[in-house]
Parts: C-alpha cells; structure tokens; sequence
C-alpha cells in the first residue's frame, strides 16, 4: 500500500519527488493571505509569483527561493510548475492565463468570479480535456464553503432554491441603514472609511458582484451554464431610510439578495436575479449583518440549510484558495484519482426568465395627494389587473397635502403589477410611484 504523503512535513525532510510547485498570479490581500498559508505545508514549494509592482512592499514575506516578477505568462509557462493560483482578478487577461495554465496541463486554483462566471464553460471543458483541475471555492462566499458542498454533500438533492447575501459591502451599507438609521450616502462613506468598500463602489452597490456569484451557484445547482448577462440586476443607492424603517414595521428587513429558483410547472426558464428583498424576520438571511455574507439553499430531500461566515478579507478568502490548492496536491502526491462529480459538466446553457415573468410579493411605496377616494382608485387599478393587496398602509399627511400610501401586495406576476401600476401613475392624485421592492 502506498505510503500517504503529508503537506505538513518539514522542509528538510520532503524529497523532490514529493513536492509541488506553485506558481502564483497576484499578490494583493488574497495572495498575501495565500502565501501565509502554503508556508505552513512545506511540501508545497511556491517557485514564482507575478505582481504588478516589483517594489511595492508587501505585508508578507516570501521565500528566498521564490522568484518575484511583473509578467504573468512567465508563471504559466514555466514548466516546473504543477499548479497555478490566480489571484489577480478582472476577467480578460486572467483569461488568458488561466487558458494557458489548463492548455499546459496545469492545475488552476483562481478567486475570480467574473472569470467563473464568464468563462467557467468555456475553461471546465478545456481542463477536462487536459487532465488537469480548475477550482474556484473562494470565487463565490469568500471564506465560506459552498461550492463543494453543493456538488459533494447536496449532490442527492434537487436543488429547489437559493438565495444569498453575497456582498458583505451591500450588506454592511444596508445594516447601517437599518440599525443607525444612516443615509445610503453615509453608510457608503463608513463602509470605505472601514475598508468594507472601494473607492468605486459600482460592482457592488449595483449588484454586478453579486450577479456573478449567483450565477455561478445557479449553474452548480441546475447544472446548465448560467449567462450573468442574461439575469436581471438592480443595486441599493436607491434605498431610503424611510423604506427600510416601514419595512421593518411591517416585519421585514432589507437585504440584497442574489436569488435562484426552479422552474415553475410548464416552463424550463430558471428564475434568476439580483435585487433589494424585504427578508421576513423569521427567516434565517433577516439575522445576516455587517460584513459577514449566507447562503441559503433549499434542497427536496434535505429541506433548508444554511452557510454562514466571512464573505471576503485576506485569511477568510486565503483559507478557501487554500482548501483548493491542498485538494489538488493531495491528490497529485497520493496518486489519487479525483472524484468524477467534481467534473463541472453542463446540460446546456439556461433559460432565465425576464423580471417580468417573474412572481413575486410587492412593497410599494406611492406618494399622493390627500383626498377622500385615493386609496379605492387604488384598489380599484390594482384590481383591474388582477393585483391582490394584502394590506394598505398611510404614513399620515405631508405639509404640501400629499400623503405616502404603502400597498403590500399577495403573489403577482410582475407583469401584471406593472401594467397596475402604469394605472396608478395615470390619476390625478398619483405624484408618484416611489418605491418598489419585492418580497423573499
């Protein structure tokens, strides 16, 4: 029987032949955190490392065997090295590294959803052509793990939902909102201040982060191949405080919410999209706050359950580059062969519904004039279209004579909402329709 090889041995007492070599692209707070990991497994010997600056100081350091340079394809086509980590991130030339790295027949491990998200098709297949592995546990939740799991330990499931808080920088701008009653815009400049959001916060508070993380957990779960571009995408800048505080009145927090459902009976379509949601408060995502990031999946046999941690930071997203870097080297140094399902194989590309397709509860917040017979005509539209409302709220009356009318509406496709809504917008006594969000 063959000896077991372990990554913790000394240095010393590792020889050549059972060593891997690792070369890595980046080296920002991900790769720093990285490298403090592999530094704890000897057996895998970190050859080079691409940067963009050469002299920039480093809260790490690195080997004295490690050769530290500016180009990228150096790594990748150096033919001592057995794996590949990417950490670079942005999708175009990682692409064509990553692309390279597999062609070579070297195993990748990368952080990068756009590239996943993107590309992910395109470059599972070519590293099954190849023989080698492309692991991506951090490009979703950051040092939460839900990759392997959904293809290992639920892999007895029908996937039937998921929704997910996947940007710790909405959710800590949205906590704030809650909690301290903060504006959007200051909630944004403490996030920043505290190192939870860029100084373009645009991927994020637009919701495009978090497009590309449920559109790779939707091609996980459904197993077809999920276009980012084809699921519908709305952020959090237009979130008020008053929302957030009749929301909570009405037993519900606000989240933004990355959500993926089955089709409905006699569709094949998959209900994607990425939107604010009012959370009810017994539901496990309401208690999600801060930075921290949840994954919630429902299975057919399993029922509910829940992922829960740190979506991002430098040793929360290292420890699950790390779990990918190890998988593959335990299994090159023991000869093992790799589990058949984690061979990402698609059954074609998925149909995603419009949002006007979707089904959905209402949040609707409308500004009025204040008159006798305001909320029948309301009542009145939204029943022309088949609008149920489950409740009607006034938040008493402004000095200019107009009042905010909230309206709670049952299930409706959001088609029919608004063409009610287009209704409501055309009486007289309608100012406007302020905001719309849409119930988990």
């Amino acid at each position: 029987m063959k000896p077991t090889v372990s990554l913790a041995s000394t240095q010393s007492s590792v020889p050549e032949t059972q060593r891997v070599h690792v070369g890595m692209i980046g080296l920002g707070t991900v790769g720093t955190g990285v490298v403090k990991v592999l530094q704890q497994h000897p057996a895998l010997v970190l050859d080079q490392v691409a940067v963009r600056d050469v002299t920039k100081s480093r809260n790490v350091s690195l080997p004295a065997s490690t050769a530290v340079g500016d180009d990228p394809f150096v790594v990748v086509r150096d033919p001592n090295i057995h794996l590949v980590v990417e950490v670079m991130g942005g999708a175009e030339v990682a692409y064509e590294l990553v692309r390279e790295a597999l062609t070579r027949k070297k195993h990748v491990v990368t952080a990068n959803k756009e590239l996943i998200a993107k590309h992910g098709p395109e470059l599972f297949a070519l590293a099954k052509d190849h023989g080698v592995r492309l692991l991506f546990e951090a490009a979703v939740a950051g040092g939460i793990p839900i990759i392997m799991p959904l293809k290992l330990s639920l892999a007895g499931n029908r996937i039937l939902e998921i929704a997910g808080i996947l940007n710790g920088t909405t959710n800590y701008i949205l906590t704030k909102m809650t909690d301290e009653g903060w504006t959007y815009a200051d909630a944004l400049k403490k996030a920043q201040d505290q190192g939870f959001a860029e100084a373009d916060p645009t991927n994020d508070v637009e919701g495009f982060d978090t497009r590309y993380k449920i559109a790779i957990l939707s091609s996980i779960a459904f197993k077809q191949a999920v276009n980012p571009g084809d699921i519908y995408c709305e952020g959090i800048s237009q979130i008020t405080p008053l929302d957030i505080q009749t929301a909570e009145s009405l037993g519900y927090t606000l989240k933004l919410i990355g959500l993926a459902r089955t089709p409905e009976t006699g569709t094949e379509a998959l209900d994607i999209r990425v939107h604010p949601m009012l959370v009810p408060h017994d539901h496990p995502l309401a208690a999600i706050k801060n930075e921290y990031n949840a994954v919630w999946v429902r299975g057919d046999a399993v029922g509910d359950v829940m992922f829960y941690g740190r979506g991002a930071g430098e040793m929360p997203t290292a420890s699950a580059v790390s779990a990918d870097i190890l998988a593959i080297a335990n299994d090159m140094l023991n000869g093992n062969v790799p589990i058949p399902a984690m061979a990402m194989d698609f059954q074609g590309s998925a149909k995603v519904l419009s949002a006007t397709e979707t089904v959905n509860q209402y949040y609707i917040r409308l500004n009025t004039t204040d008159l006798p017979g305001v909320i029948g005509n309301l009542g009145k539209a939204c029943g022309e279209f088949g609008v149920s409302l489950r409740s009607v709220l006034q938040r008493g009356t402004a000095t200019d004579g107009t009042a905010s009318i909230i309206l709670v509406t049952h299930g409706v496709q959001e088609k029919q909402l608004k063409q009610a809504l287009a209704k409501i917008e055309s009486q007289e006594t309608t100012r406007e329709v302020a905001c719309l969000l849409r119930v988990l």
